[in-house]
């Protein structure tokens, strides 16, 4: 199994880097993440692309991209979201994060509901012990709890489109 990721020099990203050790990366030192066809390139023999990197509105080009290429294929797409799409979130400076992962789900919910060989999944932690949240209070999910979940997805028999997670 090849797995793909985007994002692996910090955050969840660096962890699954951990988790599979051989997995292909795609990471800025590779080249702009907003140029999907570039990133195809690089992942295109994967088996999972792991579509971590947050910026802007990428992470829903690549979805769109990927499951386009790989829509008639038995490749799995699994999706880093969030779980501000079932909430609106406390504090200002997220508008544009929270945006951008509302429109990610939405796609990704176009795409589950065609019949494809391409399996679409999203992941929506809570607040996850990365620098993007580095300065927010309160009890956090670690990254390895989020490859934990990965993992748990990966190995089932039936399909888990969508899973939410939190902190207790």
């Amino acid at each position: 199994m090849k797995v793909g990721i985007t994002g692996t020099t910090s955050g969840i990203g660096k962890h699954l880097k951990k988790h599979y050790s051989s997995a292909i990366e795609f990471n800025r030192n590779d080249g702009d993440i907003n140029d999907v066809s570039l990133v195809y390139e690089k992942l295109k023999n994967c088996d999972i692309f792991i579509n971590n990197a947050y910026h802007e509105n990428c992470q829903s080009k690549l979805l769109d991209y990927f499951f386009n290429q790989w829509k008639d294929q038995h490749k799995k797409i699994i999706t880093i979201g969030s779980s501000v799409c079932s909430y609106s979130p406390s504090g200002t400076g997220y508008e544009d994060y929270v945006d951008n992962k509302r429109e990610l789900r939405q796609l990704h919910l176009d795409k589950v509901r065609l019949k494809t060989n391409c399996k679409s999944y999203l992941v929506n932690p809570g607040a996850t012990d990365t620098p993007l949240v580095s300065d927010r209070m309160g009890k956090k999910l670690t990254t390895d709890d989020v490859v934990s979940i990965i993992e748990f997805i990966l190995n089932q028999k039936i399909y888990i489109p969508e899973i939410y997670f939190y902190a207790e």
